[in-house]
């Protein structure tokens, strides 16, 4: 079961269409282009794609909130959901994930996705 504002992200995300939801082995997930990109992972956290470069722009002003944790493969973050500024600050950073998405599967110039 989940807390009270991971509750609220499932449900305010679901209307943004960028997102699509699935199934996938955490349980519910959001995806971006068939990516997953979100999915609870535990009472009161969530856990975001937000990709390593992402991370690595904004990695001192992610830690200092004390909220948002990296994690072992570089390009996901863990955000912890305990009071309404953690919910705005999760989905200010979907917002940045869901735009790093986007441009990683964008065509460059060359025409071919960028990497």
């Amino acid at each position: 079961m989940s807390g009270p504002y991971v509750a609220r992200v499932m449900r305010e995300l679901r209307r943004w269409p960028s997102l699509a939801m699935c199934e996938s082995h955490q349980g519910v997930a959001f995806t971006v282009r068939g990516t997953e990109i979100l999915y609870p992972s535990g009472h009161d956290e969530m856990r975001l794609r937000l990709t390593a470069p992402v991370i690595s722009r904004l990695g001192p002003h992610l830690w200092e909130s004390g909220r948002v944790h990296a994690c072992e493969d570089g390009a996901w973050v863990s955000v912890q959901l305990e009071a309404e500024a953690d919910l705005e600050l999760l989905l200010a950073l979907t917002s940045l994930a869901i735009k790093a998405h986007h441009d990683l599967n964008a065509p460059s110039r060359t025409g071919r996705g960028a990497v």
